[in-house]
């Protein structure tokens, strides 16, 4: 899989992709992280890449032509699944989202900033929109990183337990069930006896049901949205 990342701030995106498991995939090969700065793109002087509101208003607006010779560039050199606006009012990412973007072969994620970008981009070039939460960021990069992580770490081969991705919280539309490790025993808290019985059809029993527990308790809402997974 091939990301490329479009940012008017590619500094901001350099440690989440040089280390854990965005840097293994990338040194095994099985995922290629491009950042690409919309400045370089600028045709004027300054280099700039925003511009007053028509209409007035406060804020700035993101430039089209940077950011469409940019994806233009980009376009000619191969094709594209899909071309990504990290924006507050898009669709909220959830891992179906992210179980479908890992089978695509080549993504551009634009990260907004300011005001947002010049409407005629979106029109002209998005075809999805995403939202990592209800809450406003300083801009993009952040919510790239997190699209980004959320769909590598699915490609066979990037964790080094290829069935951990498939027991995640979301996956099955439950939250993940409580865990444990050693010691058995600590300042008189225990694990579960059935964890440690080694009968794994009572502890897959087990797990499932505080699956259902913990998320009827925290997460009630996934459990009435069942169709949309």
């Amino acid at each position: 899989m091939r990301v490329d990342i479009l940012t008017i701030l590619p500094d901001l995106l350099e440690g989440p992709f040089s280390a854990s498991i965005l840097k293994r995939a990338q040194e095994k090969g099985l995922a290629e992280i491009h950042v690409h700065n919309i400045r370089d793109y600028s045709t004027n002087k300054q280099k700039s890449v925003d511009d007053y509101q028509y209409g007035g208003g406060a804020g700035m607006v993101m430039s089209i032509e940077p950011i469409a010779l940019l994806i233009e560039k980009l376009q000619a050199e191969r094709t594209y699944d899909e071309v990504i606006y990290m924006t507050p009012d898009g669709e909220v990412l959830d891992q179906r989202m992210s179980n479908t973007l890992s089978l695509c072969e080549n993504i551009i994620i634009l990260c907004g900033h300011y005001k947002g970008v010049d409407e005629r981009v979106r029109e002209m070039f998005i075809t999805k929109e995403v939202s990592i939460g209800s809450y406003v960021l300083s801009g993009g990069e952040l919510a790239a990183a997190v699209l980004t992580d959320s769909i590598i770490r699915l490609l066979p081969g990037v964790l080094n337990d290829e069935t951990s991705a498939l027991t995640d919280s979301f996956q099955d539309n439950l939250l993940s069930p409580p865990v444990y490790t050693r010691p058995p025993e600590y300042r008189g808290n225990k694990v579960p006896d059935v964890l440690l019985s080694g009968n794994f059809e009572l502890i897959e029993k087990f797990r499932e049901e505080k699956a259902y527990e913990r998320t009827k308790l925290r997460r009630p809402d996934l459990l009435n949205n069942q169709d949309n997974f």
